[in-house]
This record gives structure tokens, C-alpha cells and sequence, in this order.
């Protein structure tokens, strides 16, 4: 009986505040009781919202490159457009006419002509960019502050609230991106045996794995926070498979299964390997969805940076 590997990141969610109906490893246990939709949890009793706060926080983020982005424009403009200006737009026939208004009273403005246009352009950009500036600001006040409050997750403000001694008698209703992570490799499976004569090759973990590539991609998972189970069995319709590397998804809650290839130039092996890749398909696993094919021959090995590369978008990608 094999344990799944161990990990230092744990920790790093265990304080997660996402948290909702605990599924186990069945989806199908989830239904009649909650619907995924885009960063959104509709519990279908009571019909209340949960935001993932996992995504709020990547959206937090977006909105404050935009607001960077938007400052260094608007600096930029203002140090070249005319100062303490406002600009005023007439329909004249099917055109618009542009005046430049310097003062309140001023109520119809200086006419700016086509060789000046671009001063018209300037002064629209800038309001523009002022009142989107205003908006995203306002955006990402009201997500900091939700996020900051109890009704962010009121699971856990619904324990809080009760005594300890009334919390152990209570069956709860969810389980955070750290319990989940947690359960999820403490799994036991039967893994595949290693033959005697085979070589040791081992992760800095102490995993014994078979070649040197996958101990660079062991390697690579752990250093980025991403758990994974090595050669955990799949069920396929017609035999079962062992996945080099089974990860989680954890904002979706699904598992991920990476093999890699390293034989490329072996025609037998090949022919294995394609074949082995057209079972998955037939089971309903395709690439950029739930499974990653990786290839090497001795011509062409594994390249450690690539694969650091796709490692670090894959984190993003699994919500880690």
C-alpha cells in the first residue's frame, strides 16, 4: 500500500477561507446540492451565494495592474495635453465639432481645428481614463472589504459563533482548500512495483521514481506548491493505467494526470505510448483539459527550463 507523498505546502492553504460543500472525490455526491458557475457557488438550497474567494483575490490582482496601468497613461497625457481644460463635443451634421473650455462659464469653448485635433484626443483619453481609474478603484475597494468580512464565508462565521463544546457534535457543511489538499494526499493506493534489478532514482523528497526526467519534474512540482501522487491507478473502460504524476486541481477539485514519455525513439515504445494516449481519449481525457503529455528521446531530452516554464503556468492554472 502506497501513501501519497508528503508536503511542506500544506500549510500554505490550510488557512484558505474557500470553502463549500465537501465533495470527497465524487462528483456526483455534489448533485442536487451545488452548481459551479464562474468563480461563483449557487447553493442550490436557499439559492445562496458563495464567492470563490481564491478568484477574488486573482481579480484583486488584475484590477490593481489596471490601475497602474491606467495612472502611468494618465500621467503620461497630462504632462502633454493642455492644462485645467475641459473639452466639450457638438454633433455638426453627421460630424462632431471640439472645443477646448478653459473656464465653467465658458459655456461654449475654444474651437480646436483639424490641425490641432490631437489635442481633442488627448483631453477625451484623459477624462476617459480618469473616470475608469475612479471605477476600478471603487472595484477593488469593495472586494478587499468583502473579502475582509465574516459574510465572505459564512460557514466558518456560522461556527464561530457557537461554543466549542457544540462544534464537535456538528457534521459540517464544507471543507477548505487545506483539508482538501490534506485528505486528498493522505489517499492510500497500491502503486506499481519496482523490479530488483531496476535502477534507484530518487526525488529530494525521498520519492523513488524511474528515470532521471521524473525526478526533475517531482522536483519541479514541490519546489512550485503543486501536490501530486505518483503512478496512482486510473480505471480506463479496458484496463487500468498508472499515471506518471496525478495532480490536483484544486479550484476545480479534480484530479490531473501527467505522463511523460522518454523513450520517444524506441519504435515499440512509441507505438505503446500512442496507443496508451488514444485510451485516454476514448475515456473522455484530453490534453488541456485534464491530462499533460510530455516527450523526450535521446536526441532530444528533457529540457529542465521548459519544463520549469509550464510547471509555472500549470500552478496558476490548478489554483495554487
Amino acid at each position: 500500500m502506497r501513501a501519497a507523498v508528503g508536503y511542506k505546502t500544506i500549510r500554505k492553504y490550510e488557512n484558505y477561507s474557500r470553502s463549500y460543500f465537501d465533495p470527497g472525490f465524487d462528483s456526483d455526491e455534489m448533485k442536487g446540492y451545488i452548481t459551479r458557475k464562474t468563480g461563483v457557488y449557487i447553493l442550490e438550497k436557499g439559492m445562496e451565494y458563495l464567492m470563490n474567494n481564491h478568484e477574488m483575490v486573482k481579480e484583486i490582482n488584475v484590477l490593481e495592474n489596471s490601475i497602474k496601468q491606467v495612472l502611468c497613461e494618465l500621467e503620461k497625457l497630462k504632462n502633454i495635453a493642455p492644462q485645467k481644460v475641459k473639452l466639450r463635443a457638438v454633433k455638426h451634421g453627421n460630424v462632431y465639432q471640439y472645443f477646448i473650455r478653459r473656464e465653467k462659464s465658458d459655456t461654449n469653448g475654444e474651437y480646436i481645428s483639424k490641425k490641432e485635433l490631437s489635442k481633442a484626443f488627448m483631453l477625451a483619453q484623459i477624462e476617459y481614463d480618469e473616470r475608469l481609474l475612479a471605477l476600478l478603484k471603487d472595484a477593488k475597494n469593495t472586494l478587499e472589504k468583502y473579502i475582509a468580512s465574516e459574510i465572505s464565508n459564512p460557514y466558518e462565521t456560522a461556527l464561530k459563533e457557537m461554543s466549542l463544546g457544540k462544534r464537535e457534535l456538528i457534521q459540517s457543511h464544507y471543507i477548505s482548500d487545506g483539508d482538501y489538499i490534506k485528505k486528498w494526499i493522505e489517499q492510500k493506493y497500491i502503486g506499481l512495483p519496482f523490479k530488483e534489478d531496476y535502477p534507484e532514482y530518487y526525488t529530494r523528497q525521498g520519492l523513488r521514481v524511474r528515470s532521471k526526467s521524473e525526478v526533475i519534474i517531482a522536483d519541479i512540482l514541490e519546489e512550485n506548491g503543486i501536490p501530486f501522487l505518483y503512478e496512482k491507478p486510473l480505471r480506463l473502460k479496458k484496463r487500468t493505467v498508472h499515471p506518471d504524476f496525478t495532480l490536483l486541481n484544486i479550484k476545480e477539485r479534480k484530479e490531473v494526470f501527467w505522463e511523460h514519455f522518454g523513450m520517444m525513439d524506441d519504435m515499440e515504445y512509441r507505438d505503446e505510448a500512442l496507443l496508451k494516449i488514444r485510451e485516454y481519449e476514448a475515456n473522455g481525457f484530453y490534453q488541456y483539459d485534464s491530462v499533460i503529455w510530455t516527450f523526450e528521446s535521446a536526441k532530444h531530452p528533457v529540457n529542465t527550463r521548459e519544463i520549469r516554464n509550464m510547471v509555472r503556468v500549470l500552478c496558476e492554472a490548478l489554483g495554487y
